[in-house]
């Protein structure tokens, strides 16, 4: 078993995304408002790498907020689940476009 986790910026899909994965047989997804590293320090001028952080973070609207999804897949639905997700939110590799990853779940309570 997986938790997968999707962290994005463009809230519209969040709706898209939970209907998306139901129709592929996952449930039991939740969404949460989320800040990204860009708005947590977009107001921190004494930190002595500011300029160097704010060049690495450049393109990053630091003012909107984002959502994470996060999910408990069974192993053979995590292929199912991640497909699922992109044909949705479409290519993850361009900039600020969202990050999914998966972590195993060593044990579970409450999930069917």
């Amino acid at each position: 078993m997986q938790l997968l986790f999707l962290i994005i910026k463009r809230t519209e899909l969040v709706d898209e995304i939970m209907k998306a994965l139901a129709s592929a047989g996952v449930h039991g997804g939740t969404a949460i408002d989320s800040v990204g590293m860009a708005k947590s320090i977009s107001k921190m001028d004494n930190l002595p790498a500011m300029g160097y952080l704010r060049e690495m973070l450049r393109g990053e609207d630091p003012s909107k907020k984002g959502k994470t999804i996060f999910v408990a897949v069974e192993d053979d639905q995590v292929e199912t689940a991640k497909q699922a997700i992109l044909n949705i939110t479409g290519d993850l590799s361009k900039p600020n476009a969202g990050v999914l990853f998966g972590v195993p779940i060593t044990f579970a309570l409450g999930i069917k």
